[in-house]
This record gives structure tokens, sequence and C-alpha cells, in this order.
């Protein structure tokens, strides 16, 4: 007896055995994978096969690295500020991301563009890829730089016989770009270019001008070779964008200044120049600091040596014009504290002036950098000055910020805010400076007042004299201290070293693109990925039950009692044509279940059903009739689908009487009873089909025909309609013994019958087993099937 379910459905629908439904198993996975290993031979020959072609037939990107130590400079001001000089970065904001801003700047490309001669770029036009050369095209292009010059717009030039050179070139549009100028002077129209020419001879044309030189020391080539244009701001902005600043580690002055490209000679002589513009620019200007402060100590020297002169000849005019030799001793004390006390005044008074100047240019934002004086810097008015030299390095970096980034960048902001801190700040340390002066003045001015009514009580002869001497010792003294400050800032600014220094030049540290191992890599992952994709996508989208699996895991606890390979056989009655194929063998297999399944019953009522139409219903009970009449037993076939007689067709009983017939009392059990051509089994067609198929079931009739059946027959095989479609198959079902469910592989859908199970499970029906028809014996998931195992015709077993 077949076990029935032992409880109802779960809320997806399957029964209480369900199992997790494809990718769960392992042993399906491996299953799926093994049934689509085509794609996969497919998809990793074209994904590898890609990739070499693509790395066959692109240019290789090559980085360069230059390694630089950025040095600090010790203290030079209180121990709250530091100053760092080079790029002028402040302590706060002196980090990776500020240098780079300076580094990456335009000024700082363009100045090393500018000393590069980038401006032509040769190529050497290959098949499938073009390869640039630098300093290794067999010819040099020298450009007239005054006539407007097409950029961008390849030019080609290929040696020809006798020295000539054949040169081409045609666009449809262009920039045209005067190099004396440096500056674009309008666009190209539509032109085609051809000409042959001699080396030397010049080659022009309104959109170019230019001489085609001999290479020394190369052996002239006889490829195809173009060459292209490219203005110093287009470079600049090119360059910039490949740049790139790294440090070592977190908190160290060791940088690695990066640039890729595709000729790696190139890269490396970017990144030497880059790095010599870099130490050039920081000791540049340290020397412009030292420089500007000369400048101003030389026009002070020249204004004081004019008044020393007229001095020292009015004091020489007067001596010879009195006669006057040596002033007493009191009056030369006198005078000796005199000169002092004005010297020191005088040199308050230009103090003060400088920091009145500093204080209205910082009001006013006129600040330049000749107020960064250096001459102050050892006295107490240092901090002032370094606080010049503050203010002025966040406005320098404040403007490069602006050319690299724009004034929209937070970092500008920020840049603005620490430059307005800066400037209070230095005009409290200002206005503190200017108290402490004015302070300092009035001191002098009682002190030399004092000293001019000690010298009122002199002869007026010997004050007069004086007064000169006064003027003159004074205007020398100065002289003299300005002499020194002079003779200081030179040897200051001679002991200059940049405080920046490259300790690795620039050299090749590999190729960045292709990523040859890492490509393949990907293209490997991508060619299991894709198949494995497709075959879970088909799963995922798959509405058709499959294999016994996936018929087993909607099923749940109804059990499988057997498949039905696919019928090769020509014909309904596979069993009399083909006795001893793989197709009679599996009807003999379901025979023997429902034998051991039904062993108590001595006749044996079996009802077909199925989900839909065209699932193999009928055929199955056909055979499964003839196999059981071959081994002996005496069998009736019913057609009970009335809507469709597949079975009166293929036993041509469409125009008998039948099941019809007699359910609706024309006729009686024995005349729609007929024989058939195999042995031992008897039909019974369904007959004129009638418009009330259910209600002729429903009727008594049916009772007494089953019992008439059983009493006379072994077994009785009742195909069905499908008991998903109509309720027919569901009236039998009172009168059957087993109930078998046909599922066609590839064609019942999965939906239809989990939702036929659950109703059937819901009704408490048991004794229903399934049955998977329509399987392929050559599908792998089937594997128990051996074709080969059977031989020659051998009389059936009973």
């Amino acid at each position: 007896m077949a076990i029935p379910p032992k409880g109802p459905a779960n809320a997806a629908g399957h029964g209480p055995g369900f199992k997790n439904d494809g990718f769960s198993d392992i042993k399906k996975i491996v299953r799926l994978v093994l049934h689509h290993w085509f794609l996969f031979a497919l998809s990793i020959p074209l994904f590898l096969g890609g990739v070499y072609i693509y790395h066959r037939y692109t240019l290789p990107v090559y980085k360069g690295t230059v390694t630089m130590l950025f040095k600090s400079e010790s203290e030079r001001m209180m121990r709250d500020i530091n100053l760092m000089e080079g790029f002028g970065l402040s302590a706060e904001v002196r980090n990776i991301e500020n240098q780079s801003f300076i580094i990456r700047s335009q000024k700082t490309i363009r100045e090393v563009i500018d000393r590069l001669d980038f401006r032509v770029s040769y190529f050497a036009d290959g098949r499938f890829k073009d390869t640039e050369l630098y300093q290794s095209a067999p010819f040099v292009i020298e450009l007239e730089e005054s006539h407007p010059q097409m950029l961008g717009v390849p030019i080609y030039i290929s040696m020809a016989e006798g020295g000539l050179i054949n040169v081409s070139a045609s666009s449809e549009s262009g920039i045209l770009h005067r190099f004396d100028e440096d500056r674009t002077v309008g666009r190209a129209v539509p032109f085609e270019f051809e000409k042959t020419v001699k080396v030397g001879e010049l080659v022009e044309h309104h959109n170019f001008a230019f001489r085609i030189h001999r290479n020394d020391g190369l052996t002239s080539g006889s490829g195809e070779y173009y060459v292209q244009f490219h203005s110093h701001a287009q470079l600049t902005s090119r360059y910039r964008s490949r740049v790139n600043v790294s440090n070592y580690r977190e908190g160290s002055s060791i940088v690695f200044i990066g640039s890729t490209g595709n000729n790696p000679r190139k890269i490396v002589a970017f990144l030497d120049v880059l790095s010599d513009v870099i130490v050039e620019n920081n000791l540049k200007r340290k020397n412009d600091m030292a420089t500007r402060s000369l400048d101003f100590i030389q026009n002070q020297l020249k204004n004081v040596a004019d008044t020393l002169n007229q001095t020292q000849q009015q004091l020489m005019a007067f001596r010879k014009e009195n006669r006057f030799m040596v002033p007493s001793e009191f009056a030369s004390d006198l005078a000796g504290q005199f000169i002092e006390k004005e010297k020191e005044l005088r040199l308050l008074e230009i103090r003060y002036d400088y920091f009145q100047q500093l204080k209205d240019r910082l009001k006013n934002g006129d600040m330049k950098e000749e107020y960064l004086l250096t001459a102050f810097a050892n006295d107490d008015a240092g901090v002032v000055n370094q606080l010049v030299g503050k203010y002025m390095d966040v406005l320098s970096e404040l403007k490069s910020v602006e050319l690299t980034a724009g004034t929209a960048n937070p970092y500008y902001r920020q840049l603005e805010q620490e430059l307005k801190i800066v400037s209070e700040t230095m005009i409290q340390a200002i206005d503190k400076r200017m108290e402490s002066i004015l302070v300092r003045q009035g001191e002098m001015n009682r002190q030399i007042a004092a000293l001019s009514g000690r010298m009122n009580n002199l002869p007026e002869l010997e004050k007069e004299y004086l007064e000169l001497e006064r003027a003159f010792k004074l205007n020398d003294a100065i002289y003299t201290f300005l002499l020194q400050k002079n003779s200081e800032t030179q040897i200051a600014k001679a002991s200059n070293i940049p405080d920046n220094e490259v300790l690795d030049q620039a050299t090749i540290s590999g190729i960045v693109s292709p990523d040859k191992k890492g490509n393949y890599g990907k293209a490997f992952l991508l060619s299991l990925i894709l198949p494995a994709a497709i075959i879970g996508l088909r799963e995922m989208l798959n509405t058709r039950v499959r294999d016994r699996q996936e018929m087993e895991t909607i099923a749940g606890d109804f059990p499988n009692m057997g498949s039905i390979v696919r019928n090769r056989v020509v014909g309904e009655n596979a069993i009399n044509q083909s006795p001893h194929s793989l197709l009679a063998e599996s009807f003999r297999s379901l025979r023997t279940k429902i034998r051991f399944m039904l062993a108590e019953d001595t006749h044996q009522v079996i009802l077909l059903t199925s989900t839909n139409t065209g699932e193999g219903k009928t055929f199955c009970a056909l055979n499964l009739a003839t196999v059981f009449a071959i081994s002996g037993k005496k069998v009736a076939l019913l057609g009970f689908d009335m809507r469709k007689p597949r079975l009166s067709e293929i036993f041509d009983k469409n125009q008998n009487i039948g099941i019809s017939n007699y359910l609706s009392g024309m006729n009686e059990i024995e005349e729609i009873v007929y024989p058939s051509e195999v042995d031992n089994m008897w039909l019974v067609p369904s007959g004129v089909t009638p418009p009330n198929p259910s209600e002729l079931i429903a009727g008594e009739r049916t009772s007494v025909l089953f019992d008439y059946l059983r009493s006379n027959f072994d077994v009785i095989i009742v195909d069905t309609p499908p008991i998903g479609l109509v309720a027919d198959a569901r009236i039998l079902i009172q009168y059957s013994d087993c109930r078998l469910f046909v599922v066609r592989a590839g064609m019942t859908n999965k939906e239809h019958f989990a939702a036929t199970i659950d109703e059937l499970r819901d009704e408490k029906i048991d004794r229903v087993g399934l049955v998977l028809n329509d399987i392929n014996p050559g599908d792998k998931r089937y594997g128990y099937y051996n074709t080969g195992y059977y031989g020659p015709p051998a009389e059936d077993s009973r």
C-alpha cells in the first residue's frame, strides 16, 4: 500500500518533505556544471583570447618615480611660531596634500615644460598600434615659431628614395597656435596636404610650417612616421594630471613624485627636470629674500652716502674758513653723547616708518614681498618680520591653490581664513612695537634736549663746529651700520643651500597598465562567472519540472513510482513494437513497484492522471496495461477521458459505443467492452463525447461499471482527464486502488504541478504515486540507466 502524505502543505506550497531546490545541493550544482560544460569550453578561451588581443594591441603605460627629501629648517622665531622655507609651507599646513598642490601647480609644471622640448611628439606608425618615440626618431622637426602651427593633428612623414621625404596631412578642423607668442590664433579649415621635400627644406602650409632635419647618430628609418604639435598650455594640463605625490609614511619628509606615460625615456626626462625645478625654486626663494634685503640696504647706503659727503664737505669748509682745529675735551665728550643719542633716534624713526607702512599695507590689502626686510631679523622686531614672512608664505600658497584648484576649493577658503588670522596677529604685534618705539623716542628726545642745553653754554664757534661734526659722525655711523648689514646679508646669501634634496634619480618603477597578470586573472574569473550566471539565470527562469529531484522537491512525501524514458519508437504501443527496449523495461519496473504496493488487492484499479494535457498519461496508461497483459494478467483499459478520447483514436474506436453511452443508459456494460490486438487486454473506449462528462461520471452507473470490471478483470487501468483542469479525475479517485500522477520532464509547469499536489494533499487523498515521463536516458542526471545492458530479444519474464 502506498504511504499517504504525512501532513498538509507548508506555506511555500510544498510538503513536509520539502528539500531546498537547486543550489544548496552540491551534487546538483556539479551536475549542472557538467551538463553545461560546453559553455565553459567556449567562455574560457574567448575571455583569455580577448585579453591576449587587448594586451597585444594596447600601448603599455609606464610609471616613473623620483625620491626627494624635504628637509625642515630649525626654528627661526618664537617657540610657538615655525616657518618652513622652500615651498613656503607653515607648520600647520605642511603635509603631503599641500606639498602635492605646490608640486602639481600650473606654475611649477609650466616651468618644467618650458625647459623640455615636448612641443613635437614623434610616433612610429604601426599596423595595429603606434609607438611614441623620444629622441629616437630618425629625424628632427624644426618649427617656424612665428608661423601658425596646427595642434594635435597627425602629419605623416615617410622616407623616400634619393634622400627625399614624403609629407602628408589632412584634417576637418584644428586649433592654430603661434609658439613665439604662446597664444591661439584661430582654427584651421578642412584641408589636404601632400608634398615631397628634401632634408632641411621648408614644409609650408597656411596651417603649419617646419623643416625636417636628420637626427645625427641615428640610422634613417624606412617606416612610416607621424608627428603632432602641442602647445605648452596643453602639455602643462596633460602632465599635471599625470603627476602624483605621496610620502614614505605619515610624518615622513621623504616624498615620492611619480608620473605616467607611454614612453619611459620621456617620463624620466620630465621627472628629472621636475626635481631640478623644485630644488631650484626652493633655493631661488631663499636667495630672492636675501636679494630684496640687499637692494633695500644698498638704496639706503646710496642716500646716506650723499648726505655723508655733504656734511663732510661742510665740516672741512668750516675748519678751513675759521681755522678751527680741535674742540675742547668737554665739548668732544658732549658731542659724542649727542651723536649716539641722535643715531639711536634716527634708527628708531626708520623702524617706526617701516612699521607704519607695513601696517597701512596690511589694512589696505596691498602687501608686497619687498616689505620682508631681513635687515631687522636680529633685533627685537624679528618676530614681526617673521610674521611678515609667514603672511607672504600663506599668500603665495593661496595664489598657487587658486591657479590649481580655483577659489571654490575648501583648502582655498582655509588659507583665506589663515591669512586673515596672520594679518590680525601681525597688526597687533606692529602696534606693540610702534608703542615701544614711541616710548623710546620720547626718552631719546628728553636726553637730547638735556644735552642741547649743556651745549648752549659752549662758545658759538665751538658750538657750530660740534653741530657740523655731529651731523657728519651720525651719517657716518648709519653708513657703517648699513655696510655691516650689507656684508652680513651677502654672506647669508652666499651660504644658502636648498632645503630639498633628490635622494634617488628618476627611474621607471614598472608598467601601470595593462596589468597582464591581473587582467588574465579577471578574465579567467569572468569566464567562469558568466557561464555560471547563465546557468543560474536559466535555473531561476525555469518553470518546468525537468528531473526527478525537482519533482520530488515539489511533491514532498508523495512517493516516486518510477521514471519512463523517452519513446524512440514510432507508435503509441511501444511495448508491442519494441518489447526489449529501455522504454519497455521502464514500464516493467513501474509494474513491479505497483505489484509490491498493492500486493494485498486481488483486483487492482490503477488510475492515471496529470496536471495538464500533453503530459503522456494516455501513453503511460496504454503501455502499462500492455505490460500487465503480457505478464499474464487479464487487463481492462478504460478511456474515461471523454473530452479528448485519445485511446479511442489509438484503437480506432471513435465511432464505437463506449463509456459515455453506458453512463447515459443507452447501452449495457457488455456492449462497451472490446478485445484488443494484445492478448489478455480489453478496451473500454470513451464513446461519444457527451456535453456533461462530470455529471455522467458522478452517477450510480459508474459504481456498477467498476464492480463489474473488478469481478471480471485482474487489473483495471483508468485513463482520466487532467486533474489540474477538470473534476472528472477527482470523482473517479474513489473507485481506484492506486493513483498515478504523470509528470512529463521538461513540460509540466512547476507552479501548476505544485498547486495540484497541494490540493491533493489538502483533500487527504492517499495512495498517490508519481511517474516521471519522457526522460532522456542519455542525460547524466538519470545516469542509472544503461542502454548497453540490453541484448537480443528474450521472452518477457512473467
